[in-house]
C-alpha cells in the first residue's frame, strides 16, 4: 500500500528542509502568480489548457472569501498528502504531458481535476524554478527521505511507476527533452492573489516544510 507518509516524502512536496532550503518571506504575489497567470498547464482529467490561478477564488470584497491555493510543482507526482487544505485547492504540477500526469493519478490516486502537465517546464522556467545538472547532487536529502520511509512504502512506489511506464511507454511518461529531467520542483501557498508562501527547491530533496505550509492553510 503507498501511504500518504512515502508519498509526502518520495513525490518531492514536502520533506524534512535541508541546507539548501530556499523559503522566501511572504509578498502580494509578484512574479509567481504572474508566472502562472501566463503559462497554460494540461490537465489530467481532460487535457485542458487551464491557467492554474483560475481555480480558485481571488479579489472578492476585502478577501473576505478569497480561496487558500496550495501549488506544488513536482519531480514525481504524489498522493493527496495535504486533505486539511480548507478550500481543496491543491494542484500537483509535474514537467511532461497531460497524458503522463493523467497516467500518474491513475497509479497514485491522485484526483485527475487536481494533476497537471508542464510541457517542455514552461512554467516552471516562467517562474525560474531551479534547474541542471548541478541541481541532482544532495546525498544527506536523499538518505534522510530513505530513512523516514520503510522498504513497504517505497517498494509499493516503484511499482506504481512501472505500472505507468508499461501502460503508456517509457517515453511518453518521461519529458521528451531528457534536460527536463534535471528540473527541481517548489511549493507556493497563495490566498486569493496574496503569496503566502513562496519555497523552491534548491537540489533534490530540499523540499518545503511541512509546518510552514499548514501553518499558512490553518
Amino acid at each position: 500500500m503507498i501511504t500518504a507518509k512515502s508519498l509526502l516524502a518520495a513525490s518531492g512536496l514536502v520533506g524534512a528542509a535541508s541546507a539548501f532550503s530556499a523559503v522566501a518571506p511572504p509578498t502580494a504575489g509578484g512574479s509567481v502568480l504572474a508566472g502562472l497567470q501566463s503559462t497554460p498547464l494540461i490537465r489530467a482529467s481532460d487535457a485542458s489548457s487551464i491557467f492554474l490561478p483560475d481555480l480558485w477564488r481571488s479579489n472578492t470584497p476585502f478577501g473576505v472569501a478569497d480561496e487558500i491555493a496550495v501549488v506544488a510543482f513536482l519531480r514525481h507526482y504524489g498522493d493527496d498528502v495535504l486533505p486539511a487544505v480548507p478550500s481543496g485547492k491543491l494542484f500537483f504540477v509535474g514537467v511532461g504531458t497531460g497524458g503522463a500526469a493523467a497516467e500518474f493519478a491513475k497509479q497514485l490516486g491522485v484526483d485527475p481535476n487536481l494533476c497537471f502537465g508542464d510541457e517542455g517546464g514552461t512554467a516552471g522556467d516562467a517562474l525560474e524554478l531551479r534547474k541542471g545538472f548541478g541541481t541532482m547532487w544532495n546525498p544527506p536529502a536523499v538518505n534522510a527521505m530513505m530513512e523516514r520511509n520503510d522498504r513497504e512504502s517505497l517498494t509499493a512506489l516503484g511499482e506504481a511507476y512501472k505500472a505507468a511506464a508499461d501502460n503508456i511507454g517509457i517515453k511518453n511518461l518521461a519529458p521528451e527533452d531528457i534536460n527536463d529531467t534535471l528540473r527541481q520542483g517548489g511549493t507556493f501557498v497563495f490566498k486569493g492573489d496574496e503569496l503566502l508562501l513562496e519555497h523552491y527547491d534548491q537540489k533534490v530533496g530540499d523540499n518545503a516544510n511541512i509546518e510552514e505550509i499548514l501553518g499558512c492553510i490553518n
